[in-house]
Order: structure tokens, then sequence, then C-alpha cells
């Protein structure tokens, strides 16, 4: 009988390549690849699958099984659950990106051992979404406050952070195909999925969800072999000395994009959701594994190859210790537009705040006071009132232009092509000046809703209860205590509106001979 390697070989040898026609990729690279490489699956499609799909009945039974019949998702802290309801349309939106990028990788990739894994991936991804939605329809059908469960894939589209996050998945397969690779295998799949599918598990567990563990756990079982096909493209992108020049600056640009949206949320899940039940922060987690593990001991194995830290990894060490924080703050401030409601942060929460952060008291603690306040209606009055400025959303991340700190935001507003754009820090800038063309149709969270009045949106956005007069949205999680109605909302006469219309001036940039965009003044 022969070895599962020549079976394996065999296979391969007998793809299917048309001889009478030139495959031309739908998705053109720019990167030189070998046609033989190291295969990172090793494995018959057909044994991966029976594999997976008894996987998948272990699951599905256990949902059909003992979590329906007990439904300990009713039990599960409130608080905690409303940032699964934030998060689960905005990773499943992930899923759909990672399968699309797959699927370039196939057309694209002359090159059967990496396509091999590229197939396995995509049906995988393709498991991974169905997956995420079935944890959807747990909760709208167990969970104690089953409203926004329900909603959550449909308004998306028009909240301000899961907009961000779109934008932040559409480089899994908008750009050269290696690129996307780089932004979904090497980056989110090698440095993120550990964080967000492994420790956030125990941020479950420990509020009482045992749900959301055995989806996640599931899906990080195959996140591994990902990494794996992840370290085959990259190593095969690296044995062709001419992509080294172009891999670099595709690599920063691909980290940059992950980190700016990434870490944010996964700080607001961790620090703020997992209401102060673990014994570390985010921030530690993110230094042992985004740090130490990935780019010391991952990237840096690289090094010798041609492959260097990504140039904005500084940046990103500087803007870790705050930046979640000021999500946080910034996302609460304006729960009224959001699809899930906010817990409160109660004294020994922000002891633990405190304790994980030190000097977060002095920046953040009043704002959570003032928020605590603020939580009835009769109160009329939201955060966002409060704001002495409205602040501009980034061109590039699309996120509010805030960090690392609302009062030391890294912001600049530049001109180009009659448009104004901001942008929340430096990398930002220069990645827009790197690819302009990327956000010439871009239309921004407050470019749409500009003139629009708070009442009208969340009417017209669905994001009103059954009753027909409720918020889903709420800056508390108590049952039946406080709970806003649109006539509050109406009392507040709150309009949305887009704070670059009052820039006057903004320095221009101008369009160099490679395309790229510079200052007008540093223009020879």
């Amino acid at each position: 009988m022969p070895s599962l390697v020549s079976a394996h070989d065999r296979v391969k040898s007998v793809e299917w390549t048309p001889t009478y026609v030139d495959h031309q990729p739908r998705y053109p690279t720019r990167y030189k690849l070998p046609k033989k490489t190291k295969d990172p699956f090793r494995t018959l499609v057909r044994e991966y699958l029976t594999m997976e799909q008894e996987k998948d009945d272990r699951l599905y039974g256990g949902f059909e099984d003992v979590l329906s019949r007990t439904a300990p998702a009713a039990e599960a802290d409130l608080g905690w659950l409303e940032g699964i309801k934030l998060a689960l349309p905005i990773v499943a939106y992930g899923e759909y990106g990672a399968e699309k990028c797959q699927s370039m990788l196939v057309d694209t990739v002359d090159n059967a051992e990496l396509r091999a894994g590229y197939l396995a991936q995509a049906m995988d991804e393709r498991r991974h979404l169905n997956q995420e939605m079935y944890l959807l329809r747990h909760f709208a059908k167990h969970a104690a406050e089953p409203c926004g469960f329900d909603r959550g894939m449909q308004v998306r589209g028009d909240n301000i952070f899961a907009r961000a996050g779109r934008v932040c998945f559409d480089n899994f397969y908008v750009n050269d195909p290696i690129e996307c690779a780089l932004s979904l295998q090497v980056v989110a799949e090698t440095a993120y999925t550990n964080p967000l599918f492994i420790a956030l598990t125990r941020v479950a567990a420990l509020n009482g969800d045992h749900a959301t563990p055995g989806v996640f756990l599931s899906i990080q079982s195959d996140e591994a072999r990902h990494s794996a096909n992840g370290y085959a493209t990259l190593a095969a992108v690296l044995s062709e000395p001419d992509n080294l020049p172009m891999l670099q600056v595709d690599f920063d640009r691909s980290f940059w994009r992950l980190h700016v949206f990434m870490d944010p949320l996964m700080s607001v899940l961790f620090d703020y959701f997992g209401r102060g039940r673990m014994d570390t922060s985010y921030n530690k987690l993110w230094e042992e594994w985004v740090a130490d593990d990935w780019v010391g001991n991952y990237i840096g194995s690289l090094e010798p190859f041609g492959l260097q830290v990504p140039k904005y990894f500084g940046h990103a060490v500087e803007r870790m210790k705050w930046s979640g924080h000021t999500a946080a703050m910034v996302a609460a401030a304006s729960w009224p537009l959001h699809y899930w409601r906010w817990p409160t942060v109660t004294p020994q929460h922000m002891e633990w705040l405190e304790n994980s952060y030190p000097g977060w008291y002095e920046t953040y603690g009043q704002f959570w006071e003032a928020f605590n306040l603020l939580e009835d209606p009769n109160m009329e009055m939201i955060p966002l009132q409060g704001l002495s400025e409205r602040p501009y959303f980034c061109r590039t991340c699309a996120l509010p232009c805030v960090f690392p700190k609302i009062d030391e935001a890294t912001t600049r507003v530049r001109s180009y092509d009659g448009r104004k754009h901001a942008f929340c820090s430096a990398p930002c800038e220069e990645i827009f000046c790197q690819q302009p063309e990327r956000y010439e149709g871009t239309m921004l969270w407050d470019e749409v809703w500009d003139g629009v009045g708070l009442e009208e949106f969340i009417v017209t956005r669905n994001l009103l209860r059954e009753d027909g007069r409720t918020l889903v949205a709420q800056p508390h999680t108590k049952q039946g205590e406080h709970l806003w109605t649109i006539d509050d909302v109406k009392r507040l006469n709150f309009e949305i509106s887009n704070p670059l219309n009052n820039v006057t001036e903004a320095p221009e940039l101008v369009k160099q001979a490679d395309g790229t965009l510079a200052r007008a003044e540093a223009t020879p």
C-alpha cells in the first residue's frame, strides 16, 4: 500500500493544468514565487475534511445537547455578553475576508504545495464563519438580553467601530494577493489569534460563558495550520531576492493596519467587558504574545533572510498602554449609536484598571464616574455632548482620531484632490500617501451621516427594540431600570456633524512621479 506521502505527491503531480491556454490570474501579483516548495499541510484534502467534519460534529452536538438543554448563556455575566455582542459581527467579517484571500491565492500562486494549503484553509474559513454565526444564533435564543444579537450583522455597516473593523479586514482581500497573505496569515493569524481565540476564552469562562470557549478553541486549533501556511508563503517569497524591497514595505503596512484596529478592540474586550476578572491585563498579554513571541522569535528568526521588524512597531509600542482605554471611552461616550449595552464600571473594576495600568484613574477615572451618573435618562445628557470638540475620523483606519489619549492625539489634517483628510497618526498618513487611489471613493462615518439628527439615525438604522420606543443600546446592563427611549433622545436635540467642515486651512499633498503623495512644501 502506498504511503500517505507518496499518495499526496501523486495527487499533486496530476493537478489539472490546461496546456492549451495560458493561465491569466484574475488577481496578478508583483511577487515571484518558486513553482515547488515544502508542503505546509502534508495531508490529502479528503482526509483533512473528514477530520474537520468530526470536529464540527462534536461542536454542534454540544450546542444542540448540553448547552441548549441547560441554557447557561442565560446565567452568564450580562456585561461580558455585551462584549460578545459587539465582537462577533466584526470577527465574522474577518472570516469572510480570509476565505476570499485564500481563493485569490489559489488562483494566483502557481505552486501545487502552497495551493493545497490555501484550498484547505479556504474551507476552514467558511467553517469558522458558520460556527460564529451559529454562536450568534445560540445567544439570540438563550441569552438573558438577546436584543442586539439578533441584528448585529444587519446594522454593523452603519456602526462606527464595525465600519473600522471592515476597513481593517478588507486588507485580507484588497491589494496584491501576497500582501493580503501577509496581512492575514503572517500578521493576523500568527500574531493575534492567540490572544483572540485562547486568552479571550479564559475571560469568557470567568464570566460564566461556556459557549464561546467551545467555538473559539475549535477555531484556534485550525489557526496553527494557517500560520504554517503563512510561514510557507513567507519562505517562498524570501527565496527570491527581487521580492525583498517590496516585501518589507507591504509587511510594514500590513502590521500597522491590523494593529491600529485589533489592539484597541482586544483591549476593550479584555479590560472592560472582561469586568476585571482576569489575573492580567491585555497590555501584558500583548507584550508576551505580540512583542516577545511574534516580533522577538518569529520575525527575529527571519531577519537573517532579509525581513525586518515592522517599521511602525515602535509607534505601536507607544500607543499600547492607553489606546484601548481611549477607545473604550469614545465608544462609551457614543453609546446610543451602537447595538450593544455598556456595563457599569464599578469601583472594584476601577481599582483593577488602576492596578493593571498605573495612572489610569488620573486620565480616565473621572469620565467613568460621570458616565455612571448619566445612565439615568432624567439627566437629559449623553457623554458626547460633553466633548469640547468632535474628533475627526481617520481616512486610513476609519477610527476616531483620539489616540493614544484624547488630549494628546497625534492627529493631522491634509488636503488632497479637493478633499480634506484627517489621519490619526504618522503611519496612517504615510500609508495613505503610498496608495492614495485606494481611498478616492471612501466615505467615512461622519461624512455619510453629516447633518442627520441622532433620533433619525437610531430610527432608520433599526436601533430600537420591538416595542418601537426603547433603544437597543443602553449605558448600563441593569434589567428594567433607566431604559432610554426614543423620546429621551428627542429631548437631546443632538445632530451628527463632520468636524472637517470647519477646517479652513490644511497642508496640501501633491502627487509625485511614482504615484505616491508628499507634502507640497517638500516637493523640489
